[in-house]
């Protein structure tokens, strides 16, 4: 948590209009975004794994 709070801080510092809860807000959803284009990646990652491993058997 303390590296969210960190982050948080950063933001309020660039932008001292924003509260702490739209900036948390704001760091949260961007954290979900990147988890999910991680998540998706290794997802055709391993798709193309298992396609190749089929095929040279």
């Amino acid at each position: 948590m303390a590296k969210i709070e960190e982050k948080v801080e950063q933001l309020l510092a660039k932008h001292p209009s924003l509260t702490r809860p739209e900036a948390t807000k704001i760091i949260t959803a961007k954290n979900t975004r990147k988890r999910d284009k991680r998540s998706e990646k290794n997802n055709r990652i391993n798709e193309k794994i298992k396609l190749h491993e089929s095929k040279a058997r």
